[in-house]
């Protein structure tokens, strides 16, 4: 008979009323009550289950057997001997052999213009980049905006490599800068792929301040069902701001946007130049008021502002705060460090059905220039080729180091309560700093961990799957008289 133990990938987080227990590589997050995480805790040492049996001999043995198979099924209990590391290798592999398919690949970044119409601080263009090509194609003026050409070209190889591959969903993205100062282009690729072409959906969403939204560009996002992500900084709802930084008119282009039914969220930055000034508590309202779908919270690119304990703990705090607040007011607040926790819990697909962890980067998308250039994300610096040639994009080692850091972040992640579902901090930010992508910034690992960690004591019980084996036992007695 099989012996069985406890994974060594367990994760046990004790809650005032009950146990939070989660596999780290596979999630399956459940409660278990006291009698259900003794019986648990019975397998630290290799065990049979009828060994087990007979140290809980006041139990229904039926049940027992069930709860038991449940755990397996988790993966909080496994074969003694069998290390379920061997899982994630042999996906390791299976990807490391046919990466260059571009069999991952799901969305396409068109970066329609490196020009704004603002100067935010905390625009992450502006202290990114370090490579030589990064840096010419920064400056060039060919590499301004981009022509309808180059993105039908995009969007096509970019079908093409789907269909090859048996994939059906194409998630486009408009980009820049600010990409509304290429609006007659983006009109043009939404009227000519429309929202199906060669048997592919495609899903649109574009990243703007908002500041040039008109009505009619709010019909036609509308009608191709384009996700319209708007930039808020601190300053944005400032009552009568003439700050440059700040979108005077981002409650009337809420206005316009909400009245034509559109579907539209925020990305706001928690970074050194906006801790002082960011408001959770109004960006939430605003969300509220203006049929805002979510809020999406960005930690700070620069890795310098981790270095400091109470910067990060600040962070932790506006973090919390705000969705706290979004929970209240029905407005969810999410971000790469609410990924991880939505894995674990079983409400977002693992690495394993969606090939990556938090960020589409580890191979997922492709980022395209104006002039047509290939990157992985508008945030890397790794140059990969040409759209015109993709099969040498797809077959580059740039390419083969983002697919491949989807199952090996860096040497330091082995072990870590969050292996299976962080991708770490951004790759653009580890190359800035370290020319690198194989490594950690430990002050983004303190976030990402305490922030998962509190938000697994504070799920509520009816929000996620509960094993409680002493209420079943009692059940079972009184059914017995």
């Amino acid at each position: 008979m099989n012996k069985f133990r406890t994974s060594k990938y367990l994760q046990v987080i004790p809650r005032e009323k009950d146990y939070a227990v989660y596999h780290s590589l596979f999630g399956n997050l459940c409660l278990l009550d006291f009698d259900g995480y003794n019986l648990l805790r019975e397998f630290d040492k290799a065990r049979s289950s009828n060994e087990v049996l007979k140290s809980f001999s006041k139990y229904d043995p039926i049940l027992l057997i069930n709860f038991i198979n449940t755990l397996l099924s988790k993966g909080f209990l496994t074969i003694d001997g069998f290390d379920e590391y061997v899982l994630i290798e042999e996906d390791y592999q299976r990807c490391k052999k046919h990466f260059h398919s571009g069999y991952l690949i799901r969305a396409l970044q068109l970066v329609m213009t490196n020009k704004c119409n603002r100067s935010c601080d905390y625009c992450f263009v502006k202290t990114m980049y370090n490579s030589d090509e990064r840096a010419i194609l920064e400056q060039s003026p060919k590499n301004v905006n981009m022509s309808f050409e180059t993105a039908s070209i995009a969007v096509e190889r970019l079908i093409e490599i789907l269909r090859k591959n048996g994939n059906r969903e194409l998630y486009i993205e408009f980009f820049g800068g600010e990409p509304l100062l290429n609006w007659q282009v983006i009109k043009s690729i939404l009227e000519t792929f429309k929202n199906q072409a060669n048997g592919v959906a495609l899903h649109y969403s574009i990243t703007t301040n908002g500041s040039l939204i008109t009505p009619k560009m709010a019909d036609i996002f509308k009608k191709y069902n384009v996700t319209v992500t708007m930039s808020t900084g601190p300053f944005d709802f400032k009552e009568q701001t003439t700050c440059r930084k700040g979108n005077s008119n981002a409650t009337q282009i809420l206005r316009i946007l909400k009245d034509t039914g559109n579907w539209v969220t925020f990305n706001s930055v928690i970074s050194k130049e906006t801790m002082d000034e960011f408001d959770g508590y109004t960006l939430v309202e605003k969300a509220k008021d203006y049929n805002v779908t979510m809020v999406g919270l960005i930690l700070d690119l620069d890795l310098a502002f981790y270095e400091s304990d109470a910067k990060r703990e600040t962070a932790l705090q506006k973090l919390w705060e705000t969705y706290s607040f979004g929970m209240q007011k029905g407005i969810p607040i999410v971000g790469y460090w609410y990924q991880i926790f939505q894995q674990i819990i079983g409400k977002q697909a693992t690495r394993f059905s969606s090939g990556y962890k938090t960020c589409p980067a580890t191979g997922c998308k492709l980022s395209i220039e104006p002039e047509g250039h290939v990157f992985i994300c508008k945030c890397c610096s790794a140059y990969m080729g040409h759209i015109t040639d993709l099969d040498i994009v797809l077959h580059s080692p740039q390419y083969e180091a983002y697919a491949l850091k989807a199952y090996y972040n860096a040497p330091e992640c082995k072990g870590c309560e969050v292996e299976g579902f962080c991708s770490g901090v951004c790759m653009g930010a580890l190359e800035k700093k370290y020319n690198k992508i194989d490594t950690i910034e430990s002050g983004t690992c303190t976030i990402y961990k305490k922030i998962t960690r509190k938000l697994i004591e504070n799920i509520r019980t009816h929000e996620i799957l509960t094993l409680p084996l002493v209420q079943h036992e009692r059940k079972q007695l009184h059914v017995c008289g």
